[in-house]
């Protein structure tokens, strides 16, 4: 049944796009040529033989989206992954055509057509596919048609999990329960996800409940225990899965070099290293610094006054912060506490409810508003739009002797948001849990991934109105 319903999505999905990368090219000749909007110097051509190619087109597409996993209906895509992907796919095909116009030579095809019609490719194929699965999301919902999730262990992680999948349907599970592993702390449930007995009883469990995968969440199991766990989950056809330990796979990604022959190993590099990224990497955050100060000035001057008005001191809050290389820098952010509020304590960690704060603070940190000035250290070359979050140096100085490899998320500039801070790991979290999930952006940067980060950060300041402490 699922497997038909997997076919007639894809089948759905395959049709939409073929109709909005229709229509996109049409709109484009349109907006290109009839609409008046631009100037027409040449003449109007022929619509028919912008329409020959159109065929070809759609159906090139089509391939290039299937190589970009777009078509892959079990590689769960959030909303934000899969328009990045269709932005990766429909940049292929421009590239692709725009060549091919080079060899043909019967035809010139507007450059500027093309440019609009990339433009319309990707907010029309995107909306097309934004519109199916908010259907296909309804109609699950309807139809209660969710695989049965068991998550083993009831820490942090499992929780993570349960609220993660609430909020994001494309995940089409339901958490069936939670088991229990011997040495984690006695509860009744998560959230309303109840804890339905422990992993002696697994077995009982799975014999008794409809359950269709099982994640595993803790990494303190022996390895004969997951051994046995995987071998019932595999004798049942059950999917198994377990959270990967990042510090551990970050680890194991090693280089090799030899020196005569002699193999020497070594922690791979991350892509920074290279002078092309870091020059990409520059000029992106050069101008979202630029530009985001030019049109963030009122707003900078509205908070300037507000700040003044709240207490007494300066509008401005220069903080000492550990960044590349282990160098020192002022970080820049609009005051939330009364002037000296360290005065008498000395550097401490800043809390949720800080009684410290101003009322315009408050309000600041609940919608990130504090962290603003932060783009002039971007523009100065301090810091970067994305990376990981820059500590105070008395806080460095002893991460840097409990955390293993705590000082190479200092290998690059610190940002503004990165990595962990998207994955709810800001303020007063585990400085492990976040140095891992750093240590990954590090080893795995991309512009893409920035731009990613980028786009999920704002998103969560716009939906979300956690409080900070970073």
């Amino acid at each position: 049944m699922k497997q038909r319903s997997y076919f007639l999505f894809e089948f759905t999905r395959i049709v939409s796009d073929l109709f909005m990368i229709s229509f996109a090219f049409m709109f484009a000749y349109w907006l290109r040529f009839n609409s008046g909007i631009i100037p027409v110097i040449h003449g109007i051509p022929d619509i028919a033989e912008y329409m020959k190619p159109l065929p070809i087109i759609c159906i090139l597409l089509v391939f290039i989206m299937q190589s970009f996993g777009l078509y892959a209906l079990k590689r769960r895509l959030s909303i934000l992954d899969e328009s990045l992907a269709v932005v990766k796919a429909m940049t292929a095909g421009l590239v692709i055509f725009m060549a091919a116009t080079f060899i043909y030579r019967d035809f010139s095809y507007s450059r500027m057509m093309l440019l609009i019609c990339w433009i319309d490719l990707i907010i029309f194929v995107s909306l097309g596919r934004f519109i199916i699965n908010r259907a296909r999301f309804m109609l699950r919902s309807t139809n209660k048609d969710f695989s049965n999730l068991l998550l083993i262990g009831t820490g942090a992680t499992a929780l993570r999990i349960i609220r993660h999948i609430k909020g994001n349907p494309h995940w089409n599970y339901r958490v069936a329960g939670a088991v229990a592993v011997s040495g984690e702390q006695k509860q009744q449930a998560l959230d309303d996800v109840s804890v339905i007995g422990e992993i002696d009883s697994l077995n009982e469990i799975l014999s008794r409940r409809d359950i269709e995968e099982v994640i595993l969440t803790v990494h303190s199991l022996p390895r004969e225990k997951i051994m046995s766990v995987i071998l019932e989950c595999e004798k049942r056809m059950i999917k198994f899965r377990l959270i990967a330990d990042l510090l551990g796979m970050i680890t194991s990604q090693v280089d090799m070099e030899n020196i005569d022959g002699i193999p020497l190993l070594g922690l791979k590099e991350s892509p920074l290293s290279l002078n092309y990224n870091r020059f990409i990497k520059r000029m992106m955050d050069l101008t979202g610094s630029t530009i985001g100060l030019i049109v963030l000035l009122p707003a900078f001057l509205i908070i300037a006054i507000l700040v003044k008005l709240g207490s007494p001191g300066p509008v401005f809050y220069r903080q000492k912060r550990i960044g590349e290389d282990g160098t020192r820098f002022n970080i820049l952010k609009f005051r939330t506490m009364i002037d000296k509020a360290e005065k008498e304590t000395g550097a401490v960690w800043a809390k949720k409810d800080d009684p410290r704060r101003t009322n315009i603070g408050t309000f600041l940190r609940r919608n990130n508003l504090d962290e603003l000035p932060q783009f002039i250290n971007v523009l100065r070359g301090q810091m970067s739009m994305v990376g990981p979050r820059p500590e105070r140096p008395e806080f460095v100085d002893k991460f840097k002797e409990d955390i293993p490899r705590y000082m190479s998320r200092h290998k690059i500039r610190s940002g503004v948001t990165g990595w962990a801070q998207i994955n709810g790991l800001r303020g007063d979290t585990s400085i492990e849990e976040r140095t891992k999930y750093d240590l990954y952006y590090v080893e795995n940067w991309s512009l893409m991934f920035d731009i990613k980060i980028l786009m999920m950060s704002v998103s969560q300041t716009l939906f979300s109105k956690s409080e900070h402490a970073y």
